[in-house]
This record gives structure tokens, C-alpha cells and sequence, in this order.
């Protein structure tokens, strides 16, 4: 290998490392492109059930915003 091939990977390592470090800004980021989570039913009544019986609903989740609306975690409350 020699030097400048050798200089030509170091640059690129570098630039790459970089750009990691410092995300690139998306439309999603700027303030007026914004997720709004809205759940027409957000109660549910199970009702009465066995010990032991699986017991399960689905509710309707919607994104009335305009930016992308990323759910990381649910806990039932």
C-alpha cells in the first residue's frame, strides 16, 4: 500500500466518522412538521374472564401531524 492510497483511506475514515457523529437534519426535524398521536378509544373494559385466559384488544392508533410519529415503547396502564 502506498502513502496516498494509504492518506485516501484515512480521509475517508474520517469524513465517514464525522457525518456519523453529526446526523443530517430531516423535514421531520423542523418544528413545523410535527407527529400528533390521536386514539379515538384509549379505554377498554376486558370485561370478566377466567384466571389464566388471554385476554386481548387492538386499539386504533392515528398520526393526525405531519411529521413521522415513531411509538418506541407501550405499557399497559
Amino acid at each position: 500500500m502506498t502513502f496516498r492510497s494509504f492518506l485516501k483511506w484515512q480521509i475517508i475514515f474520517i469524513v465517514g466518522f464525522v457525518l456519523a457523529l453529526f446526523p443530517i437534519v430531516s423535514q421531520a426535524d423542523t418544528p413545523e412538521a410535527k407527529p400528533v398521536m390521536e386514539i379515538p378509544s384509549p379505554r377498554h373494559d376486558a370485561g370478566s374472564h377466567w384466571e389464566g385466559e388471554k385476554v386481548s384488544h387492538a386499539f386504533e392508533v392515528r398520526n393526525t401531524g405531519n411529521g413521522e410519529l415513531r411509538i418506541l415503547s407501550v405499557k399497559p396502564g
